[in-house]
């Protein structure tokens, strides 16, 4: 049986190890090995010399090459592989699957360097395509695949989504775990952290979100036995002592989180963990003594998306959820001792600038109610199948045509036609200037080269000093972002820092992704 191999492009601009482990990719070698099949993962995040590793290959050996994709930088990576492998084996089918190729098959299949596309979620779907290529057989009968044949494009019907993941355990030797164990940069900033997956999907709607048009609102839940078992060997063999869950919602059913969270505190484990949570799910089912059985089990954090701070905003993307029910959360948070934390987007399409405003107060408020408070924003960035999307297509949004201009469409990078550049510039000072420099800033002194310490020194010294400082409390005590000459010259540091970090350490931080 000739090898499949399973490609993990970096998703994030930089060399920094984004920390999470390719689980979409694990769960599919996880099926296909109950199968016979051979799968190998290559994680683009964990390879010292890619360029070696493909030119190595033995194409007689390789059944085919699939490409995992998000919209933005991991397309980018993806092509470039995609480049590479072409030139060195253009007899390998190359196979693409993930979010993008779902959303857009036809434009993505225009792409020389796309044979394949698998939609949706794709453990069978490359079950059947493996073993219809190993043997010959045409596609025409495999469902969830869109190919070319002679220049002509097929899409196959779609596949039900009825798989099973229950029975299914995480292949961690298809990995170098070790590699993925991070220090959290937040909470009780665990120096041994990793990723884990307990489901997918998730039951609610929101307009800007493209969970919902993939699993179909549905949730698939992993056998929470597998789950714990693999956290015990996590924990004895690699010394792992936080995990964060990335789920797209953990919180969906009460029973499966009284179960975990009772089996870590019976397990006497030493260990932590966050995860996200629709505040919507959390208030309605999760009562005090609920959320003191999650505190007690290791929870440090949980993170909702807030979004905005206008309920008019909230009801037009369908969130399901109100300001009211932000601020709720986060006072609950601090009552039962769990870091609350909210992510949000400004910038939306057909909406006033005072919305921007309106989702900075929430934020300022949020920290009020409760000091152990942390956020992060983004400007909104419309992604195919959605809602949203269509409504940002009216505004004035220039559709990408290729994979090459996708790879530039990322939550930071993103530049809205409908939105001024001094509103961006606003969110960016209130990200970077008036928030921090308003409250406490965290000194992060992680430097150990002089020449690193010297930026950080520079930075502290003449950028985070007293008065500006004392400007940004002002600032935010009335309200007052007009004329922001204090907030420009005080993330000069920031901007130097960055400038710094790309230049020598070759990391693209999130100050240059907002600053592009």
């Amino acid at each position: 049986m000739k090898e499949i191999i399973l490609f993990y492009p970096r998703p994030w601009p930089g060399q920094t190890m984004s920390g999470r482990l390719p689980y979409s990719l694990l769960i599919i070698v996880a099926y296909l090995q109950n199968f016979g099949l051979k799968v190998r993962i290559i994680d683009e995040r964990t390879v010292d010399n890619l360029r070696f590793t493909i030119g190595s290959l033995d194409p007689n050996a390789i059944l085919l090459f699939g490409i995992s994709s998000f919209t933005g930088i991991q397309i980018r990576n993806g092509v470039n592989i995609a480049t590479l492998l072409k030139h060195h084996y253009p007899q390998i089918p190359i196979v693409w699957g993930g979010w993008h190729p779902t959303a857009l098959p036809d434009q993505t299949l225009k792409h020389p360097l796309v044979d394949i596309i698998v939609r949706g979620q794709g453990e069978v779907t490359l079950k059947h395509l493996a073993l219809a290529l190993e043997n010959g057989k045409d596609l025409t009968s495999i469902e969830g695949i869109s190919y070319k044949t002679n220049d002509t494009i097929i899409h196959n019907p779609d596949r039900d989504l009825s798989y099973d993941m229950t029975k299914l355990s995480m292949p961690f030797e298809a990995v170098d775990v070790e590699k993925y164990i991070y220090v959290k940069p937040f909470a009780d900033n665990s120096s041994r952290t990793l990723g884990i997956i307990t489901s997918l999907g998730c039951p609610n709607n929101c307009g800007f979100c493209q969970v919902a048009g993939v699993y179909k609102r549905r949730t698939l839940f992993r056998n929470m036995e597998h789950i714990l078992n693999e956290i015990d060997f996590l924990v004895k063999k690699y010394h792992v002592n936080s995990f964060t869950i990335d789920d797209d919602n953990f919180f969906v059913s009460h029973k499966r989180v009284r179960q975990f969270c009772e089996a870590l505190i019976d397990r006497h484990y030493s260990i932590s963990w966050d995860a996200g949570v629709s505040v919507n799910i959390l208030l309605k089912n999760y009562d005090d003594d609920f959320l003191k059985l999650i505190k007690a089990s290791g929870c440090k954090q949980l993170y909702i998306g807030a979004e905005s701070g206008s309920d008019a905003v909230l009801e037009m993307i369908n969130k399901n959820a109100s300001v009211s029910q932000t601020y709720e959360f986060v006072e609950k948070m601090k009552k039962v001792g769990i870091r609350a934390s909210i992510s949000s987007m400004v910038g939306l399409p057909n909406t006033p600038d005072t919305e921007m405003v309106d989702t900075m107060n929430m934020i300022l408020k949020c920290r009020d109610l409760n000091p152990d408070f942390d956020f992060r924003i983004f400007y909104y960035t419309p992604y195919p199948s959605t809602f949203l999307y269509t409504e940002a297509l009216k505004a004035g949004m220039k559709e990408p045509d290729s994979l090459e201009q996708w790879s530039e469409h990322t939550l930071r990078r993103f530049k809205a036609p409908w939105v001024k550049k001094t509103n961006r510039n606003q969110i960016k000072y209130f990200y970077y200037y008036y928030y921090p420099y308003s409250g406490s800033i965290e000194k992060n002194r992680s430097a150990k080269q002089p020449i690193d310490k010297l930026i950080e020194w520079i930075d502290s010294t003449l950028f985070e000093n007293a008065l500006f400082r004392a400007l940004a409390r002002l600032r935010v005590k009335h309200r007052f972002y007009k004329f922001p000459l204090d907030a420009f010259f005080a993330i000069q540091g920031k901007r130097l820092k960055s400038l710094y970090g790309r230049l020598v350490h070759k990391n693209i931080d999130a100050f240059y992704e907002f600053d592009h």
